[in-house]
């Protein structure tokens, strides 16, 4: 039980931390001058075996979203993210929702516990490598990825994606 309460105020400790994932907390509606700042590229495996690359989602609008079962905000929004998933299901969006350090057998029985059938894959970082190169200073942590490449928006911290404010946000960057 003692485990159990300090992988709680870990995630808290976490969500509450100021810093966004590539030092920018910033709202795709805001205008920045700075040139564009491409997200670093990876491959991950998924909790299925199968091997995932960003690279392959050249094109679309890419969420990519730090997680672990652990992290009770980052539970909270899953299955927004899934109700996002299924409203933009016949444009080019992909979520990857990348799992911070936990095993494979931990996330199948989150799967199975939760009874969310997610259309997006959620990946394996055991080693965090990739949220260390995204520079995640807390959970749950997202990114949205422009068509090229480019960071478009980071922050800490559920939200729900399937509300207007979110939808017409990504929505803006799939137009034309």
């Amino acid at each position: 039980m003692k485990h159990w309460f300090n992988r709680i105020n870990i995630a808290l400790a976490l969500v509450c931390l100021s810093g966004a994932p590539l030092n920018a907390q910033q709202d795709a509606e805001s205008d920045s001058p700075s040139a564009p700042r491409f997200v670093p590229l990876f491959t991950l495996t998924d909790h299925n075996g199968n091997k995932v690359s960003l690279e392959s989602y050249r094109g679309s609008i890419v969420m990519i979203n730090f997680w672990a079962t652990w992290c009770p905000p980052c539970i909270e929004e899953m299955p927004t993210m899934q109700a996002l998933k299924a409203f933009l299901a016949d444009q080019p969006f992909e979520i990857l929702a990348v799992n911070m350090g936990e095993e494979k057998s931990v996330i199948n029985t989150f799967i199975e516990r939760i009874g969310i059938d997610f259309s997006f894959p959620l990946l394996l970082d055991p080693t965090t490598s990739v949220a260390m190169d995204y520079q995640v200073s807390g959970l749950p942590a997202t990114l949205l990825v422009d068509r090229q490449g480019a960071f478009v928006f980071g922050g800490v911290g559920p939200r729900d994606w399937n509300s207007d404010k979110s939808r017409n946000q990504i929505l803006a960057l799939l137009a034309p």
